[in-house]
């Protein structure tokens, strides 16, 4: 007697659901009904509710058994010998007591984040289950709204993966008190547009020292946000693209403490000048990407040399829309930034066709240009420039990307129903 793993998966998680509700309902009922129940010989966990319509005992055996690497079904001869069948008979076993915690776990990673809370109600042993780190490691609230505490209160299951990308964090009308703080287990965090303020958001960054990965795009900072921010030393990916009120010396703390930065996005911020060239004054060989995309009147050719000599490693690298640089910047480029592989420079009207050209063939390891027709490079027609570069550098891939991919969590427009892209993992809805 066998069944097949996509045939095991929804049935079972339903009979979970439908087991929770009625669980919780014998709990919402009054202490008069509960009494006569255990008048009667009701077992203390309260399974007994529903006795009558709760599923057959080989019902729930044969999906539960686990499966053989070989065969890919679940077999069910293990319950063929006389003790299971005598037990299995007695209406009084408790049969979801006989399936081991981690065969629950799997049916419990099939259910809605609302119906583990129902589960959680069920008794004790399920609310330990419930609230399992493996069943909240990764949290989607993309396009959701949810109160800052009940946010709060996930976090501290142990979630890693968090994305609250265009979501609405709500304050209750009665704040709750501060509590003690607890460093938090997330690793990679998306805030992207998301309707949260400063104070909630430097709470959350305060308690969660070991980020990775974060997105802050398009939000409103202050100066205890980017403090939070520079205490993560094992911070990797920072996007902080179109953010408002920036602050300098802050932001200058970011790249002093987070030594492993290796991607960090800083297009239209309204960084000054100076901040430009106070924000590596030292040599990094951590940074590979960098975006200062939006600079028109603050990146300067004095500030591209600046961080080419301070950033040698770079691999990446987006200036479009900075109309003050010109052929000295692109040799700055050539001279300490060799291995360039992806180079942006969309709307810079002081390049021309032939300093492009020339930069190109000095850039050996370069493989994608970015420089978009529309006012990319003025007085060359585009399709001359095009034309010369297909014929001289036919391994340079011209204009694959209508937009930087520069320590954004979804690198793609194109992303499957249901599902939101969180870096390289897939968060599910």
């Amino acid at each position: 007697m066998v069944c097949t793993r996509s045939q095991a998966r929804i049935p079972l998680a339903e009979i979970a659901v439908e087991h929770a509700h009625k669980r919780t309902k014998t709990i919402s009922t009054s202490q008069t009904s509960t009494q006569s129940h255990d008048e009667e010989g009701g077992s203390e966990g309260g399974f007994d509710e529903g006795r009558e319509n709760f599923p057959p005992s080989e019902q729930i055996i044969e999906i539960c058994t686990p499966k053989t690497p070989r065969t890919g079904v679940y077999h069910t001869e293990w319950i063929s010998s006389p003790f299971w069948r005598q037990s299995l008979s007695n209406d009084r076993v408790n049969r979801w007591e006989m399936s081991a915690d981690e065969v629950v776990l799997k049916i419990f990673s099939y259910l809605k984040f609302e119906d583990l809370f129902r589960c959680a109600l069920v008794c004790r042993h399920w609310r330990e289950l419930s609230y399992d780190r493996i069943l909240w490691t990764e949290f989607n609230l993309t396009q959701r709204a949810i109160p800052f505490d009940k946010l709060l209160t996930i976090l501290g299951y142990g979630t890693r993966y968090l994305s609250l990308s265009c979501g609405d964090v709500k304050e209750r009308s009665a704040p709750s008190p501060r509590k003690r703080k607890e460093n938090l287990m997330l690793e990679y965090a998306d805030f992207g547009l998301c309707n949260i303020q400063p104070t909630q958001l430097s709470r959350v960054l305060d308690c969660a020292p070991n980020l990775v990965k974060l997105n802050l795009e398009s939000l409103t900072l202050s100066g205890p946000v980017l403090r939070a921010v520079a205490q993560c030393s094992q911070l990797q990916v920072l996007n902080l693209a179109m953010c408002q009120n920036v602050n300098a010396s802050q932001l200058v703390a970011v790249t002093r403490n987070c030594s492993k930065l290796r991607e960090l996005n800083l297009a239209w911020c309204n960084i000054s000048e100076k901040t430009f060239s106070r924000l590596f004054p030292v040599c990094c060989n951590t940074m590979e990407k960098l975006n200062i995309s939006g600079g028109r009147e603050t990146v300067s050719c004095e500030s591209i040399a600046t961080l080419s000599r301070n950033l040698p490693n770079l691999t990446a690298l987006d200036i479009s829309d900075c109309v003050r640089i010109n052929r000295s910047a692109l040799t700055s480029l050539a001279k300490n930034c060799p291995h360039l592989v992806e180079f942006s420079c969309s709307r810079v009207y002081e390049l021309s066709t032939v300093d492009v050209l020339n930069w190109i063939r000095q850039m050996e390891y370069l493989k994608y240009f970015n420089s978009f027709p529309s006012l990319s490079i003025i007085n060359d027609r585009f399709i001359d420039f095009k034309e010369k570069m297909m014929s001289r550098y036919p391994y340079v891939r011209l204009n694959t990307k209508d937009r930087s991919d520069i320590a954004r969590p979804c690198t793609s427009l194109h992303v499957p129903k249901g599902v939101s892209r969180l870096w390289e993992r897939e968060l599910r809805s």
